[in-house]
């Protein structure tokens, strides 16, 4: 028993003394600025950006077709019957939800564009930063906003980016 305490004190103190070594490189990119500034991802943005303009216009002229519906509604209210001024309300609430309902459906819609460009962007760098792992003996790459403090000269999103711009050409977000 006084073998095996001796033993483990032993053990424990010379773990203690050994100072870890470690050969390993390390390195971080900055993934928002090379999804936003890399050609490809300019293209991304690009289409995302018109299709909500689109959007955006397409709105804004079914809102005012309903305004001036039921304003048309109200200034008849006075002329028409309970009966008829009772089925053109009804027709006009019919209209802004299903005006409301496509609108979710096109805001839906566009986000998920976004998140499918994204995750299909990432799966082409992934490999690219795989090889350049590899060809520059790095061990770990990280992401910038996960790290604290950095050398400045660890961060290689520039040459990353230069990679990605001449490997990836165009990526289809339809």
């Amino acid at each position: 028993m006084y073998f095996k305490i001796k033993l483990l004190l032993i053990t424990i103190l010379l773990l203690i003394n050994n100072p870890a070594l470690s050969n390993d490189i390390i390195a971080y990119v900055d993934m928002d600025l090379i999804m936003n500034k890399s050609k490809v991802g300019k293209q991304i943005s690009k289409k995302l950006s018109e299709e909500h303009n689109s959007n955006l216009n397409y709105f804004k002229t079914k809102e005012e077709e309903l305004k001036n519906k039921e304003t048309k509604l109200i200034s008849q209210q006075n002329i028409l019957d309970n009966a008829e001024l009772e089925k053109q309300l009804k027709e006009l609430q019919l209209d802004a939800s299903k005006y409301r309902n496509e609108k979710s459906k096109r805001i839906s819609d566009l986000n998920s564009k976004k998140l499918k460009a994204t995750k299909i962007l990432l799966e082409k760098i992934n490999p690219i930063l795989s090889e350049y792992a590899d060809k520059n003996s790095i061990s770990i790459i990280m992401q910038k906003k996960d790290v604290v403090i950095g050398k400045t000269e660890l961060d290689k999103t520039d040459e990353i980016l230069k990679i990605i711009d001449e490997k990836i050409n165009k990526i289809n977000i339809n």
